[in-house]
């Protein structure tokens, strides 16, 4: 069954550095399916079996990329001293599609193979997978929702920092002297100033 092959497919890589996920339930699973799917697929499975329902990442990767943005943001808010406009720059930079892409690639995590596309994103003569980097970048963002969603919010930002934060430098001009440990120290005790 083609169902079994990828949720053995989504085990093996969610398994696998920086995720390490060993235990997945069925409807971990299911989440995880959805965050993989484009809607090329959904839309070919519907074809063949107009009662079958595969739903695509795009709710996800609504989610994700505010959840995204969420994290970039607290980085340079907690970690600088740059000014609002510096600090819009420095997220736009992590945020586009291009940068995601392009950390992805770098990171060696193999999303590309992940992603379940139609016939049309397919190579004719191969059958591997053409993503283009607005999709590779779509794909993460509806992982990060799965993992916020199945995970929580402290292993999201495990998962973002780790992949996409920590190969970027902050600007040099708004560094605090201060490191991040001790950020991370006051961070509770800020949280819990809140309410």
């Amino acid at each position: 069954m083609l169902s079994d092959g990828i949720d053995r497919s989504i085990r093996e890589f969610m398994a696998r550095p920086p995720f390490c996920y060993r235990s997945l339930s069925h409807s971990d699973l299911d989440t995880l399916r959805c965050a993989f799917t484009h809607d090329s697929f959904s839309n070919e499975a519907r074809d063949v079996d107009p009662s079958c329902s595969v739903p695509s990442y795009e709710r996800l990767e609504f989610l994700g990329d505010s959840v995204l943005e969420f994290l970039v943001c607290e980085r340079v808010y907690r970690e600088t001293d740059l000014e609002e406009g510096s600090m819009t720059d420095y997220k736009q930079s992590v945020v586009a599609n291009r940068s995601i892409s392009e950390r992805i690639l770098e990171s060696g995590l193999g999303l590309d193979d992940m992603i379940l596309v139609g016939h049309g994103h397919r190579d004719p003569h191969t059958g591997a997978n053409r993503i283009e980097e607005g999709m590779r970048a779509d794909v993460f963002e509806a992982l990060i929702a799965a993992v916020y969603l199945l995970k929580g919010m402290d292993e999201t930002r495990r998962i973002v920092r780790e992949v996409l934060l920590e190969p970027t430098a902050l600007p040099a001009e708004g560094r605090r002297i201060r490191g991040s440990q001790a950020l991370r120290a006051e961070a509770p005790r800020r949280s819990s100033m809140l309410f």
